[in-house]
């Protein structure tokens, strides 16, 4: 039983499922390098060096014998926290390169309906932390904002906040990835940014973040405070990276 190491990247993670599918011997699993749940011990292990070409040929046949949709499915999952994400899509790929065009209506297939719940998790996740990021305004230059999200998904929020602060300077700091989305006013990138900086820009306060949380206050009804309520729309884990509820107890 062959173990697939790939180099964490998604032209790594194709390229490993290039080689699996034209293995002569079974596929016990695929792993990124980062990945700590990985059994190491149950089989022989081949690290896989990321291959353009293979990965071009793959996109493609995806893109033609199935269509582009179930790529953009296939990389959601890829920026997911899914357990054994790479043989996740390993398996929807099998079947969906037999079902073809139609793949996205076999719901009553497990791979196919696990691939749909993993995509519309990750959706959901980015989706409330549009509206769930907060930023300071560190020393009247940029604007800074630090989350820590379940899933991989700083490059799906780009597009939403380039759009609302375009011309801004702005850092989302994704903390336990220890990366960063910096939009220049421009466009933007993802850098790496360790959590040392963090630590530092966390202290910083300005005076908009201090009318903000003032404003928060003084809006609260206290007869009509809902924790219960609050904590469901808005689970206590993010709340120390928002604004208004950073000083809450957590």
């Amino acid at each position: 039983m062959k173990i697939l190491i790939y180099d964490d990247t998604f032209e790594g993670l194709i390229t490993a499922i290039y080689d699996g599918f034209y293995s002569k011997e079974p596929l016990a699993s695929i792993y990124g390098k980062s990945e700590s749940n990985a059994p190491l011990f149950l089989g022989e292990i081949l690290e896989i060096i990321t291959d353009k070409d293979k990965f071009k040929k793959v996109r493609h046949s995806i893109i033609n014998k199935i269509d582009f949709v179930a790529l953009k499915k296939i990389y959601m999952v890829y920026l997911s926290n899914e357990k054994d994400k790479a043989m996740v899509i390993f398996k929807y790929l099998k079947v969906a390169f037999k079902l073809g065009h139609d793949v996205h209506s076999f719901l009553n297939v497990y791979a196919i309906r696990l691939v749909d719940d993993i995509n519309r998790r990750v959706s959901m996740e980015c989706h409330r932390f549009e509206g769930f990021v907060r930023f300071n305004y560190i020393d009247e230059k940029f604007l800074y904002s630090s989350i820590e999200p379940d899933n991989d998904i700083l490059e799906l929020l780009g597009d939403h906040f380039k759009k609302r602060f375009s011309k801004e300077y702005f850092i989302i700091h994704d903390i336990p990835r220890e990366k960063a989305l910096i939009y220049n006013g421009i466009c933007y990138e993802i850098i790496a940014m360790d959590k040392d900086t963090y630590e530092k820009l966390k202290l910083h306060d300005d005076e908009y973040a201090n009318l903000w949380k003032a404003y928060f206050k003084s809006t609260t009804i206290e007869e009509r405070k809902n924790l219960k309520l609050q904590c469901r729309m808005m689970p206590k884990r993010y709340w120390k990276h928002i604004l208004e509820t950073s000083d809450c107890d957590m």
